[in-house]
């Protein structure tokens, strides 16, 4: 190396004006403050903004879900259990064709078990029977079915109609399916549907008072495929007639919001056949309490009817209240001690008792209880129907529902078990074959071909054929299973009956 060169290398260096370089233990501090602030101030967006409530398109969020109309199809909540079939729905949706026409179905998407009275499996069970009626082969592509939520209680309901009615147009909405349970929440829906002139196809919904509005004035654009409460109290009436010992009592839900216990017991008590020697009546606050569960509340309030129910030895209790408050009534007659004027009753109840299918009930305690209840539909329910030649028709219809819900969508068998995806197909069926007849694409029109569907021209489903009256909206005719839950929360069959005494006449001659 030249010696200049080795001068210069080893020479002092004059002073820059450049900061000093900070010791690296100092940076490494500096950088693990600073990500710890970020990852604070992320984690608490992400704690008050979670990713899931960001709800999608015709969706707003309302205590921690997502109500209003779910356009893309997306979760409703965190971890949604309905998520799958959202997911079919979504990819299902996409395969449609130009002229495609939308159902929609309208229910409490989010059930909280805390306060409502259908769990979330009766809702997954609808769901997947309207995805069967929706596109019941592979091939099929001119619907497109999209889901409402209106939440616990129906609360939020002008949210989902105000979506709906928004959207009707621009997404070729035919008809409201389903509506949840029969609350005023619900009416005010159906009510408000109508007044925009859209048709509404109930499904489970079956208080007598729901096709009026609160003037007492008929909502015309609202039909129903199942009974009414009147047609299960008559069909509850006729077997508790046959009885070799019918002493009657009554237990009634009085909540004024819940219009389905209400007209159930009105019917009951207004029929004259099954003479009601003792009633208790009870209020279940739905929504209405804090600091405890309902089931807690119930049990508490039944336990305190004990001594009158001994004392009045029923045979039968006929129970007008939700499914939920007749498992709390089951589990006060069986732990609240014996009684020796009254070892056994048979408690019968309406097709809300459905929610209870799958669910195990103590029934052979202090009271040994056997729960009945009048249900909309059961899937062995036309193995009882025998002696009559249109017996193979209804089998055969039962049969292409079940290729399209076992064969092309694969669901499970059991689900049928609760009914509720039967009485759901049956209602978006019927939407679809309205639809389908309608040649206009506006919303507004498919009013007429629902009207149409009567006992000339009945639509083939799972519970049966639909058809529906002129004056009311109501179905003719509709078959009623009776079913008995057994401990273990199995359903079985008892009974087959026709709300009208008969089944429905589709020959060309009928007339309805």
């Amino acid at each position: 190396m030249p010696r200049t060169a080795l001068l210069d290398r080893f020479a002092p260096r004059t002073r820059t004006a450049e900061p000093p370089v900070r010791p690296r233990s100092l940076l490494h501090r500096h950088w693990i403050v600073v990500t710890v602030v970020v990852v604070l101030l992320v984690g608490g967006y992400l704690v008050w903004n979670p990713p899931w409530q960001q709800c999608g398109a015709g969706l707003t969020e309302e205590n921690d879900v997502c109500v209003g109309l779910s356009l893309d199809s997306g979760p409703l909540r965190d971890d949604d259990p309905l998520a799958d079939l959202e997911a079919l729905i979504a990819d299902r949706n996409a395969q449609a064709g130009a002229a495609y026409k939308t159902v929609v179905v309208l229910e409490n998407l989010t059930p909280d078990p805390a306060v409502d009275s259908t769990p979330i499996d009766f809702i997954r069970h609808e769901v997947q029977g309207a995805i069967a009626a929706a596109w019941p082969r592979p091939d099929t592509t001119g619907v497109k079915l999209l889901l409402a939520n209106f939440g616990s209680s129906a609360e939020h309901w002008r949210a989902a109609v105000d979506q709906i009615v928004a959207n009707a147009e621009s997404h070729h909405i035919a008809a409201v399916t389903g509506v949840g349970i029969s609350l005023q929440n619900t009416r005010d829906a159906i009510a408000e549907l109508s007044r925009q002139g859209i048709v509404t196809i109930g499904a489970t919904v079956t208080a007598d008072d729901l096709n009026v509005d609160t003037d007492g004035k008929r909502i015309k654009n609202f039909f129903r495929v199942g009974p009414t409460n009147s047609d299960e109290a008559h069909a509850a009436v006729n077997y508790i007639a046959k009885l070799p010992k019918r002493r009657t009592m009554l237990v009634t839900d009085i909540n004024e919001a819940d219009t389905y216990a209400g007209t159930l017991a009105k019917a009951f008590t207004e029929q004259q056949l099954v003479p009601i020697q003792f009633s208790k009546k009870y209020d279940s606050l739905e929504g209405q309490l804090t600091g405890t569960s309902r089931d807690e509340y119930l049990q508490k309030l039944f336990r305190g009817m004990h001594s009158d129910i001994c004392n009045a030895q029923p045979d039968v209790i006929y129970f007008a209240g939700r499914g939920v408050d007749l498992r709390s009534f089951v589990y006060a007659l069986s732990n609240d001690g014996a009684c020796q004027q009254l070892r056994s009753v048979t408690v019968i109840s309406g097709d809300d008792a459905a929610t209870l299918v799958g669910t195990k009930l103590p029934l052979s305690g202090d009271i040994a209880v056997t729960p009945l209840y009048t249900a909309l539909a059961y899937p062995d329910q036309w193995k009882m129907f025998t002696g009559n030649d249109a017996a193979l028709t209804y089998q055969q219809n039962y049969t292409d529902f079940i290729n399209a819900f076992t064969g092309t969508h694969e669901f499970e068998a059991a689900a049928l078990a609760d009914g509720s995806a039967m009485i759901e197909h049956d209602a978006v069926a019927t939407a679809v074959k309205a639809a389908e007849d309608d040649p206009s694409a506006s919303p507004r029109s498919v009013t007429n071909f629902v009207a149409n569907i009567d006992c000339n021209s009945a639509v083939a489903g799972a519970t049966g054929f639909i058809a529906f009256r002129q004056d009311s909206g109501n179905q003719i005719d509709k078959v009623l299973p009776i079913l008995r839950i057994e401990a273990d929360g199995a359903a079985s069959p008892v009974d087959l009956v026709w709300s009208q005494g008969r089944p429905l006449d589709t020959s060309p001659s009928c007339t309805s």
